[in-house]
């Protein structure tokens, strides 16, 4: 068996020879060279290099005679202590590269994960967006939005919350906070009017608010004629039973400014004056628009159309009001304010131009000596207290009373506190223009029959003649 190994140890080393070193100069050679790497194998083996790593270094890989030699250097090295030289196991190998190439798959698969799945969210945001944008183009527009018409109410305590709602709520809007802001934004948040409108989804925000802030439109008109000498609560009385207005909104036109017109400068706001623009709802004929809610509903919010019905009358009461009036007001020293109050006694007294003139001129002549007659003593003032003051308060309330002393002629001095109705052209022209009289009284009898006297004497006896009283 020993003779075997012997045999094929040298058959091997022959062949080896032969493809080495052909030539024995050459084993020399090799052999100092091993010697060499060897020893320095053994020096720097302590640093934990192998020798095949150290033989790298040092020779070029090309020398494949070089490389076969350390090849065939193994076994642990006693006197160093060195780990004996195993090449690296191309097996480990593959599989460390492995591995990792299945960590990298596995980042990458994650990556594309989460970068499908931010796509998906990022769709589906934008989906949910351009679906919420639509729906507010849609609301904000009127777009694609069908409905019947619906009546809506407006009341004075509602805030623009409040209409936002109660729009949402009877399906005219979707978005009340879009609807609030478009409001905000455009500076719309007042002027809304009381009462009833007609609206739908279809309409957009701007016809919506412009709906909500505009008076409905009437067709059908008609044609009120307001007397002279009616009274501001006569007057709305009448237009309510023409369906022009309620009396109740009406009311609130008169007994206050509009501060709108000039005239109403030389208005004397006296704390004691009942209702302010008394004698300024000039009367004439007018056409107005039936209010037809106000037939089927006589709580109907009909504010907007009493002010624009208050509106014509004080539009053309100051068109009658001219400079050669204003002119002649100032002659006489009196303000257009106290020639109405003047004319409206005028009016309630007098029947026709001429005793018109002839009243006016008892008036004046009295005005013009305070000291002697200091009271006009007009029987009128007590029908207007009567009739438009007393229904209003409990009676001998102070409030009533301090209205009794500022109206009633016979206890205040001079002018009443405000007009007793509404006087005509005549009766405002025989203010300004009186008779030339010197008289102090007069007296009008039951078939019409006006009586004048300069003294109370002669007075007294013109009662006697008019057959208003026995002689005593």
């Amino acid at each position: 068996m020993d003779e075997n190994r012997y045999n094929n140890t040298d058959e091997e080393n022959f062949d080896r020879q032969e493809e080495i070193a052909p030539e024995e100069g050459d084993d020399l050679e090799k052999t100092q060279e091993i010697d060499s790497i060897l020893s320095e194998i053994g020096h720097d083996s302590r640093h934990g290099i192998t020798p095949r790593d150290e033989f790298t270094d040092i020779n070029s890989a090309d020398d494949m005679k070089k490389t076969l030699l350390m090849d065939s250097i193994g076994g642990d090295d006693e006197e160093t202590g060195a780990e004996p030289y195993a090449p690296e196991n191309p097996v480990k190998r593959r599989r460390k590269k492995r591995k990792k190439q299945q960590i990298n798959h596995t980042r990458t698969m994650g990556q594309i994960f989460l970068g499908v799945l931010l796509s998906v969210a990022s769709v589906c945001i934008g989906i949910v967006l351009a679906v919420n944008i639509i729906d507010a183009m849609r609301d904000f527009t009127g777009m694609a939005k069908y409905s019947p018409d619906t009546e809506v109410t407006i009341t004075e305590d509602m805030s623009v919350d409040d209409i936002a709602e109660m729009l949402r709520d009877e399906g005219i809007i979707r978005m009340p906070w879009l609807f609030k802001s478009y409001i905000k934004f455009a500076k719309m948040d007042e002027g809304f009017l009381n009462g009833e409108f007609t609206l739908n989804a279809g309409m957009s925000y701007g016809n919506i608010v412009t709906a909500l802030k505009t008076v409905k439109t009437y067709t059908e008109t008609v044609v009120v004629m307001i007397p002279e000498g009616a009274t501001a609560k006569q007057v709305g009385e009448l237009l309510e039973q023409n369906y022009v207005c309620s009396a109740k909104d009406f009311m609130e036109y008169y007994k206050h400014k509009m501060e709108k017109y000039d005239f109403e400068e030389t208005i004397d706001e006296n704390e004691n004056r009942f209702n302010l623009m008394e004698g300024y709802l000039f009367p004439d004929t007018y056409e107005f628009y039936v209010i037809d809610d106000l037939r089927d509903n006589p709580d109907f919010d009909t504010s907007a159309y009493a002010k624009q019905a208050a509106e014509k009358m004080f539009a053309n009461f100051d068109s009658k009001i001219t400079k050669a009036m204003k002119a002649r007001m100032k002659e006489l020293g009196l303000t257009l304010d106290q020639t109405i109050i003047l004319a409206s006694l005028i009016q309630k007294e007098g029947t026709n131009e001429e005793n018109m003139s002839m009243i006016s001129s008892v008036f004046h002549n009295r005005l013009a000596d305070p000291e002697t007659f200091p009271q006009l003593q007009s029987d009128t003032t007590y029908t207007y207290i009567n009739d438009c003051i007393r229904p209003y308060f409990e009676d001998n309330s102070d409030e009533l009373n301090a209205y009794i002393a500022a109206y009633d002629t016979y206890s205040c001095i001079g002018l009443p506190a405000g007009a007793v109705c509404n006087p005509g052209l005549e009766a405002i022209n025989a203010a300004l223009y009186p008779a030339d009289t010197d008289y102090y009284y007069f007296l009008a009898s039951s078939d019409g029959v006006f009586y004048y006297a300069q003294t109370h004497e002669q007075h007294e006896q013109n009662i006697i003649d008019a057959a208003l009283r026995e002689d005593n």
